[in-house]
């Protein structure tokens, strides 16, 4: 067992979650990992009602290694690891592309094995990732099944396990684990309670095992919205004690999504302009939100100018854009894409500068921003 591996920071393969994987420099310790969530990156919706005929033959459309494959290779970083999440829940509020490819080939383990082969011009980078189905169709020795299926086209697999099925999974896992795999315990929204007996048997498991070992936790809550934040003040609520305290769980890495709040690619709900930002010093989150308006009924629904209006102006006044700009680690400083993406928004676009009204541009900010942040303190050697 030995590797370089701190930091996994899980992404899905959206427009701005892409350019974050294209733009930022992973170097050694930070591996990061694709949740696949949909067949093709776009969707063609638009159908023409009458369209030409090329004279060299209709377009080939686009296959899922035609997708995935260049973008893993853009990543700047050792290895990926690639999953595509069979413990994704499925709704009528699922969006249709991602339903349609977790209902057909996610949670039908033989064809989720297909298309992870599908990724064997890039086997030497990535590490696929595989789960128990047990929960999906009671299938008992799905991991053993799906690691004998995959073994001889990648050399490094990681096993990811969950609180409810860890005691049957891990039984299988010790039976098909090597030196080099790893172990993505993923507790989810679940405290981490290192008094709790569930989770002290878990890590008993670990100390016995000789592989690498990588503890996840979603530190932002899912009752977190953009409404509820309370403009300028810390969300005591979100706990991100996991990158100092990953070791008392027999981790050798730790795991989050980024910075950002895990959802469930379900369509729907309101846009309110609001933004998460990590204070580095602190390792604490602050929160910005619009002003004027709401959600009730008879309120003026928010106006996504208050995105240049309101947030960008309280985040670079803020005492936490103060105390990073004066530590010595300097998180504001060159390399800091998100931070340069909010001052250009200040700038505004009659200035050479670019319009800040999009949340999704600030889900980017706060991702590109808290990896510049913790790749920063892991050179430092605050993790070790």
């Amino acid at each position: 067992m030995s590797t370089l591996l701190k930091y996994m920071p899980i992404f899905r393969v959206r427009p701005q979650e892409t350019k974050v994987l294209k733009s930022f420099d992973f170097g050694e310790r930070i591996y990061p990992c694709l949740e696949i969530v949909k067949e093709l990156d776009r969707v063609n919706s638009e159908k023409k009602e009458n369209p030409q005929i090329s004279l060299f033959g209709s377009k080939k459309e686009k296959s899922f290694e035609d997708v995935y494959i260049p973008i893993i290779k853009s990543i700047k970083a050792n290895k990926v690891f690639i999953d595509l999440p069979v413990h994704l829940p499925q709704s009528r509020n699922t969006k249709p592309p991602t339903l349609l490819f977790l209902r057909t080939i996610v949670t039908n383990r033989e064809k989720r094995t297909e298309y992870l082969k599908k990724l064997k011009p890039v086997a030497s980078k990535i590490i696929p990732v595989i789960s128990s189905y047990l929960q999906i169709n009671g299938e008992g020795d799905s991991i053993s099944l799906q690691e004998k299926e995959i073994r001889n086209d990648f050399k490094t697999i990681a096993f990811r396990t969950f609180i409810e099925t860890f005691h049957q999974d891990i039984q299988q896992i010790k039976k098909s684990v090597k030196p080099y795999d790893y172990i993505i315990m993923d507790f989810e929204n679940n405290e981490l309670d290192k008094t709790d007996g569930d989770i002290q048997d878990i890590v008993e498991d670990f100390k016995n095992l000789n592989c690498n070992i990588v503890i996840h936790h979603n530190q932002i809550p899912e009752d977190i919205t953009m409404t509820g934040l309370n403009h300028g003040n810390m969300i005591d609520t979100i706990d991100n004690s996991l990158p100092y305290i990953f070791k008392q769980f027999a981790g050798h890495c730790f795991s989050d999504y980024v910075g950002i709040k895990k959802d469930n690619i379900t369509s729907g709900g309101v846009i309110s302009p609001g933004f998460l930002f990590y204070d580095a010093v602190t390792n604490n989150f602050f929160g910005f939100r619009y002003k004027n308006g709401g959600h009730k009924k008879g309120e003026t629904k928010p106006d996504l100018i208050e995105f240049e209006t309101t947030i960008v102006p309280a985040v670079i006044g803020s005492k936490s854009t103060e105390r990073m700009q004066s530590d010595s680690l300097d998180y504001l400083g060159v390399g800091n894409k998100g931070w340069e993406i909010i001052s250009n928004i200040q700038l505004g676009e009659n200035n050479g500068g670019e319009s800040g009204k999009s949340p999704a541009k600030f889900k980017r900010i706060s991702m590109e921003h808290y990896l510049h942040c913790i790749k920063l303190k892991i050179s430092n050697g605050d993790f070790d």
